[in-house]
């Protein structure tokens, strides 16, 4: 049971299937802000998705679209042979529904199909949702960079995988 007493597994099998991927659009990023901003203490600013979406010419930024809503997004530089995550965040309100492993497998899809060998990314030492995400999809921890969340005080994990 959640806590608003409906069944999890039901509502997370419904918003899953009640959700699209596409692209990130100019469009998106008021909402994308906002999602920013209620999970991050140094959220990313208009300015930088901007750039990746409009300037950058590795980056590949995908929203999780539910009733013409973005409520979660991943961004990834397509570096080959490896694709970097930038950034993968989920709404708090949808969270616990499946779409951050959503996210993920879209990306391990993209990675086969373009014959990627290795997915790195960087993670807060104690976020431990996403730790534990990233994990399930066979992520390991390969070294830290200290203070790296600096308004945070916090390590960053650096994560990969190899891709087969």
């Amino acid at each position: 049971m959640n806590p608003s007493g409906g069944n999890l597994i039901e509502e997370s099998r419904n918003t899953r299937r009640d959700c699209i991927l596409r692209p990130m659009r100019p469009e998106d990023l008021d909402r994308v802000l906002e999602i920013e901003e209620r999970c991050y203490a140094d959220p990313w600013k208009r300015e930088h998705f901007k750039y990746e979406l409009s300037v950058s010419s590795i980056s590949k930024m995908t929203v999780l679209d539910m009733k013409n809503k973005v409520v979660a997004y991943v961004g990834i530089w397509l570096l080959p042979p490896e694709i970097h995550i930038t950034n993968i965040t989920v709404d708090p309100e949808y969270r616990y529904r499946g779409l951050g492993s959503r996210l993920m497998e879209y990306v391990m899809d993209l990675a086969y199909e373009l014959r990627i060998k290795q997915i790195t990314l960087e993670v807060r030492h104690n976020n431990m949702a996403a730790l534990a995400l990233y994990r399930k999809f066979g992520f390991e921890v390969r070294g830290m960079r200290k203070n790296y969340y600096a308004s945070e005080k916090a390590h960053a994990l650096i994560m990969s995988r190899t891709v087969r």
